[in-house]
């Protein structure tokens, strides 16, 4: 090899020893535009929109805050956004509680058959969610005397409900509570387990030795030491459940209750009352107003999502 090949060689070594740090960005480059062109940029477009009057065609004119203002005067909005909380926090204690205590129950458990009960658990997250939603509407929670829920409340003698078409909000809300009973299909029970199986056994036969009981045991050491699988549930729990509308959109459609701006408002939740103003809605300016209403809600889970990591990390 000549002087000067060497030379060529060594200056190729010395510039991929300098930008070999960079190499790894190229890497994710591919996935890091995707990710600009599919989710920044519609939430800074949805940023912007906010303060125009658009209706979703190519033009709009800035108006502000007009639409925060509006939003905030907003009675349906208002509305929805407490059964929202409702049905957060309701579902999150339920869900959270139960795949828990079966996580638990699994982790005492020492049995060959573990892997399968493991198994059949986590089987129904398998199957579509709407295929189960409409399972429960149509043969637990259906309105007729034949109904599962209606039969066994008839074995003692009770009158039947009609749930999910019930005119009462609170059945209504009863009836999205009871959904999923008992709330432990999935795999948020296995990421529990995980985390139990992840504590030291020693702690556990020094707590026996000292006399520390089963419940004891539960919340002195396994809930403090399984305190981030917890934190991830509860905010993972909170972003979603104000998110989510799928009760709404494929069972109750807001409904019962009062009527306001020709939607219904007993179950109605910022998700879905943002669906309805971009697909039926004859509002003026619906699709900014709509973009109003996210940057609100997003500004309100980020700052729920802030507190809550900044109260565990201060609680560690």
């Amino acid at each position: 090899m000549s002087v000067k090949d060497t030379s060529k060689t060594s200056k190729l070594k010395g510039f991929l020893r300098k930008y070999r740090g960079y190499q790894g960005f190229l890497f994710i480059l591919p996935a890091l535009i995707l990710l600009c062109i599919f989710c920044l940029y519609p939430t800074i477009m949805a940023f912007i929109n906010s303060f125009t009057n658009w209706d979703g065609g190519s033009t709009a004119d800035f108006i502000w805050f007009e639409n925060y203002k509006n939003v905030f005067s907003d009675e349906l909005f208002w509305i929805s956004l407490r059964n929202a909380v409702i049905l957060t926090v309701v579902g999150m204690v339920l869900g959270n509680v139960a795949s828990i205590i079966l996580a638990e129950l699994m982790y005492c458990l020492r049995s060959k058959l573990m892997p399968a009960y493991r198994f059949l658990f986590v089987l129904p997250a398998m199957i579509p969610g709407i295929i189960v939603l409409l399972l429960w509407q149509k043969l637990v929670f259906s309105g007729s005397s034949s109904g599962l829920a209606n039969t066994i409340i008839s074995w003692f003698g009770g009158q039947p409900l009609e749930w999910f078409s019930s005119k009462d909000t609170w059945v209504v809300f009863l009836s999205i509570f009871l959904y999923g009973f008992p709330w432990v299909g999935g795999t948020s029970f296995l990421i529990y387990l995980a985390g139990l199986n992840g504590i030291d056994r020693s702690l556990i036969e020094a707590s026996q030795i000292d006399g520390l009981s089963f419940w004891g045991r539960i919340f002195k050491i396994d809930l403090p030491l399984i305190s981030g699988q917890l934190k991830y549930f509860l905010v993972m729990g909170f972003i979603g459940g104000l998110q989510n509308y799928s009760m709404q959109y494929a069972i109750t459609n807001g409904g019962p209750g009062e009527v306001i701006d020709s939607m219904q408002s007993g179950t109605m939740v910022p998700g879905y009352y943002i669906y309805r103003l971009i697909t039926g809605s004859s509002k003026t300016g619906a699709y900014g107003y709509a973009c109003a209403m996210g940057v609100i809600m997003f500004i309100i889970i980020m700052v729920v999502t802030l507190v809550n990591n900044k109260l565990v990390k201060s609680e560690e």
